[in-house]
């Protein structure tokens, strides 16, 4: 049975984790009767990165907050492009059950990844000139190899 974890904090402001149906005593000053619950976890890690946010001082918080943001922006913006592996696999998720490659099923499955260049149409003239695909219809292409 799994146990849920208790967000805890003082009337001193430190904040701290521990096990639901423990007798909980503050790290800090030891209090362990003016203590309020400010979130359970299901999870341990979850508690330990909530009582790390909560004890940081709100300067140090908001710094920390704007590097991930710009760091998730840089990740993003390095995946606007795709590589080879990440082309081949968009490539195979957008081919149906028949082998048949669609200019349309290819753009959506691009947008899912939030893949912007290179373009659908690029992609698929690159499998053309390697000899991947072939056409079969007006924005149809079915596998060679």
């Amino acid at each position: 049975m799994a146990s849920n974890w208790l967000l805890l904090r003082c009337k001193c402001g430190q904040s701290f984790g521990a096990r639901q149906g423990t007798q909980a005593s503050c790290s800090r000053c030891g209090e362990s009767s003016q203590i309020t619950t400010t979130a359970v976890f299901t999870d341990p890690a979850k508690l330990t990165e909530a009582v790390a946010n909560a004890n940081l001082p709100s300067e140090i918080s908001q710094e920390i907050e704007a590097k991930l943001n710009e760091k998730k922006r840089k990740q993003l913006k390095t995946r606007d492009r795709a590589n080879a592996g990440m082309i081949l696999r968009i490539l195979k998720q957008s081919t149906d059950e028949r082998g048949v490659l669609t200019l349309k099923s290819l753009r959506v499955s691009l947008e899912t990844e939030g893949v912007t260049e290179p373009s659908p149409e690029q992609i698929i003239g690159m499998a053309e000139l390697q000899g991947v695909v072939q056409r079969t219809a007006q924005d149809e292409w079915k596998w060679l190899a």
